[in-house]
């Protein structure tokens, strides 16, 4: 299967690295790139988290209408199988119908995440995140397989993707899960042949291993076909960190070329927090937009689908404390109800805006470049127009709390810029790009004194970004 890979060109001793450090940029001031709500938006790659419903740690009405300006063309939520079916053979589905329903008519596809127990059954299954074991009875699998009929049947005219289970590999034996797999896509496309089936869930560190294992299981009984996607969670530090991504890609290769990797949840604290992934750092909301859009841009790159987790703080209970989950993009009050936006829930509506269906990126994007810190870099093309845009950042350490920028200069070899902008992702502001500061001959262009940092910053035609009147 042909990947992407995060490895490009690079040509040294065409271009220095300015020494001195900036705070800002000095080129004339264009305007703020215009947010797009998701019914705007043919099609994108990204997803925005909205998980623990089913467990009432979000409430859908307190943030729903902020789902669809930020231009996330789908939504990853739980199925809730405890939370609606309280009574045996019994389905209350008025609480899914609000947030399926109206996340279609907002220009969101929901997927659904097929996990978590019941405990109206005997051997029902966990039904909370530390409690992960799956349902086990003959009863309970009974009840499980009509239930999943039951929520296919009832929202497939507007949802096919299923996933199955949420982070396996930490507790549940390879072969048990990948019986558990089997069943539930088989019973899925009992009710949906064409849905897409995605597998695993895998927790944050990525566990190639254990997706192996349950593959090999799979391909023995020759039911490989039934799985389309292998989910996956990252919650890193330094988001371009990707080595066991790159393995858990090698893996899926063994199995079959229809075999597509898909990052499922990945987000960023915006605080400090003794819970919860990336724990016991000192994160902000400054250092949570620079790292969420390094996730988004990364995973484009490298021509993966991507959730960014969560869009509001979640509010969980453990042992009857309440410990907040603050990797939302929106801040949350005691209450669950929407305090304010977060930088990050604007930075993310900048990248949904620009980064749709009809950009694509080139593969091994040809570049000159001498710099002091290493680099992301990917160039990127308009499918009908050609024009290009190119992202880059510096992706060696942990965003910074403070905004210092490097002046660099860049040689394109094929390039195609009619009037190029310069982008900061973060912010949205959009600066002209002076005629000194860029030259053409035939393909190659090139750029000087262009401002880097720790965020993507965009060098893009013109005709690439919507700018606000």
């Amino acid at each position: 299967m042909k990947r992407l890979h995060a490895l490009l060109m690079i040509i040294l001793l065409i271009s220095v690295t300015q020494s001195q450090t900036l705070e800002s940029v000095s080129f004339p001031f264009h305007g703020q790139v215009q947010p797009r709500h998701a019914n705007e938006i043919q099609a994108s790659p990204w997803s925005v988290g909205a998980e623990t419903m089913g467990r009432d740690y979000l409430v859908y009405a307190n943030w729903k209408e902020y789902l669809g300006p930020l231009g996330a063309k789908k939504a990853r939520i739980q199925s809730g199988w405890a939370k609606t079916e309280k009574e045996k053979g019994v389905y209350d589905w008025a609480w899914m119908d609000e947030i399926v329903f109206d996340m279609h008519s907002q220009g969101v596809e929901p997927w659904i995440d097929l996990c978590y127990g019941n405990p109206v059954y005997p051997g029902g299954g966990g039904i909370t995140l530390r409690n992960k074991q799956l349902p086990d009875s003959a009863q309970a699998l009974e009840g499980w397989v009509r239930y999943v009929k039951a929520i296919v049947a009832r929202y497939k005219d507007v949802v096919d993707e299923w996933e199955v289970w949420n982070e396996p590999n930490y507790r549940i034996d390879d072969k048990v899960y990948a019986n558990f797999l089997v069943l539930t896509a088989e019973t899925v496309k009992s009710v949906q042949p064409d849905a897409k089936i995605l597998g695993f869930a895998l927790g944050s560190h990525v566990d190639y291993k254990y997706a192996d294992k349950v593959l090999s299981h799979i391909a023995k009984w020759g039911k490989v076909h039934l799985i389309d996607q292998v989910t996956h969670h990252r919650h890193r530090p330094i988001p371009e960190e990707n080595e066991h991504e790159i393995q858990l890609e090698r893996v899926l290769d063994k199995y079959g070329e229809h075999l597509i990797a898909r990052q499922g949840e990945a987000g960023c604290p915006s605080e400090y927090s003794e819970a919860f992934a990336m724990n016991n750092m000192p994160w902000s909301e400054l250092t949570q937009s620079k790292h969420i859009l390094r996730r988004m841009m990364t995973d484009w790159g490298r021509g993966k689908e991507s959730c960014i987790f969560l869009i509001i703080d979640a509010k969980y209970m453990r042992d009857g404390n309440v410990i907040w989950n603050r990797k939302g993009l929106i801040r949350a009050t005691e209450d669950k109800k929407v305090d304010y936006l977060k930088p990050a829930y604007h930075a993310m509506q900048h990248a949904t805006s620009i980064f749709d269906s009809s950009l694509k990126t080139i593969d091994h994007y040809a570049y000159a470049a001498k710099n002091e810190r290493p680099l992301s870099l990917y160039g990127v093309e308009n499918i009908y127009t050609g024009q290009q845009l190119v992202s880059v950042w510096f992706d060696d350490r942990i965003p910074a709390e403070t905004n210092e920028f490097q002046n660099m200069d860049f040689t394109f070899y094929h390039g195609r810029f009619e009037q190029p902008v310069y982008v900061d992702l973060r912010t949205g502001e959009v600066y002209e790009i002076p005629e000194k500061n860029w030259s053409r001959k035939g393909s190659v262009y090139t750029f000087k004194d262009i401002p880097v940092y720790d965020s993507p910053v965009l060098i893009a035609d013109k005709s690439l970004i919507l700018i606000q009147d």
